[in-house]
């Protein structure tokens, strides 16, 4: 299952399929107007599966890992992303990220 790792205050936080370990679910994403609002992280979602959903722009996201978590201890490296923004999707109150053949769909970080 992926997962991403972001800082929350002093610590890395790692969250997959809604599940959260070492901190908030709270991740932060840039709207199209350019503020910055902080929703739960609700998963992952594929880019086939979106219809008219509002899109955000994920960040403070410092990794992304593809691989299926074993044991606590993930068997595929992480890929940084801390220097991108990734495609994100407004649903039901939650932000998931949209993934694109199993990868995340990437931008270049927003100025702020």
């Amino acid at each position: 299952m992926p997962a991403i790792r972001y800082q929350h205050n002093d610590k890395s936080v790692v969250l997959h399929d809604a599940k959260i370990h070492g901190g908030s679910s709270l991740i932060p994403a840039y709207l199209k107007d350019g503020s910055l609002v902080y929703y739960p992280f609700g998963g992952f979602v594929s880019r086939d599966a979106l219809k008219y959903e509002q899109t955000v722009q994920l960040t403070d996201i410092h990794g992304f890992s593809a691989a299926t978590n074993e044991g606590n201890a993930f068997s595929e490296s992480w890929r940084d992303v801390s220097s991108q923004t990734l495609l994100g999707a407004f649903i039901k109150g939650k932000y998931f990220v949209v993934l694109n053949n199993g990868k995340p769909i990437t931008a270049s970080r927003h100025k702020r």
